[in-house]
């Protein structure tokens, strides 16, 4: 099954990728109730949308269950078979994944994930070419910026105010950051081409890195044009072009 679930499958066999992969099923009544049972929280996701669309949060508090949709208000249920009644009232027949939810950094109190950019150059290989930090609109359970009313900012600038990390680590994870995304492009070149990816990470509270979507098809580039420094923006325009010129030459010859 293509989608994210196909994506999944495909990552969790490489087992340095594995590591950084929240558990993740296909959605039913038993695997939502079992992963809800084990972490608390988890993610409804639609297997074949982006963007944010039709994302769900379901989560245990007290005796409640509650549940989220994007942005909507909450609802309550006092019964998880009430609960996984109504969200599976909500997919249908369309395939869903449900994923355990990290508990993600903050930045000023919301919580935020990295996109890392990566493209395919003039000479056809992956470089990194940037990153940001995507941090939640009031409310929203979801880090897409114009569906979740969010904003971006550098991944150095909230690493600063992170009560987390310390000021040596934060190179220590921008490193990893890059070094990850490499890994993740070369293997993802025997799922599928794509010249540009962009890659989203989760930041936990513990500092620990979660890969929580692969970008292939085409990952914004006006989110860079959102940062007040609009050289990560320029760079990705620039590599952009570099690219299809080199795709128009190939196709000459």
């Amino acid at each position: 099954m293509p989608g994210k679930w196909g994506l999944h499958t495909f990552y969790l066999k490489d087992h340095n990728i594995k590591r950084i992969l929240p558990e993740t099923r296909l959605l039913s009544g038993t695997s939502l109730r079992e992963l809800l049972r084990q972490y608390g929280s988890v993610y409804i996701k639609p297997n074949m949308e982006h963007t944010g669309k039709g994302i769900m949060k379901a989560w245990k508090s007290d005796k409640e269950y509650h549940l989220v949709k994007v942005n909507d208000r909450k609802m309550r249920f006092f019964g998880i078979n009430t609960l996984i009644k109504h969200i599976l009232k909500i997919t249908g027949k369309k395939p869903y994944i449900v994923q355990r939810t990290i508990q993600l950094d903050t930045y000023f109190g919301r919580p935020y994930d990295i996109r890392v950019m990566m493209m395919r150059d003039k000479n056809n290989k992956w470089l990194y070419t940037g990153m940001l930090a995507k941090v939640m609109g009031p409310s929203s359970i979801i880090s897409n910026v114009q569906r979740g009313r969010g904003y971006v900012t550098t991944v150095d600038q909230v690493l600063k105010e992170s009560s987390n990390s310390k000021p040596k680590q934060h190179k220590e994870i921008e490193g990893k950051l890059i070094q990850t995304s490499y890994v993740i492009c070369n293997r993802f070149n025997r799922y599928k081409y794509s010249s540009q990816i962009g890659i989203d990470y989760a930041v936990d509270h513990r500092c620990r890195l979660w890969l929580i979507e692969v970008n292939f098809d085409f990952p914004s580039h006006s989110l860079f044009a959102r940062l007040p420094d609009k050289s990560m923006y320029h760079l990705i325009k620039r590599r952009r072009a570099e690219y299809l010129k080199f795709r128009k030459r190939q196709k000459i010859k």
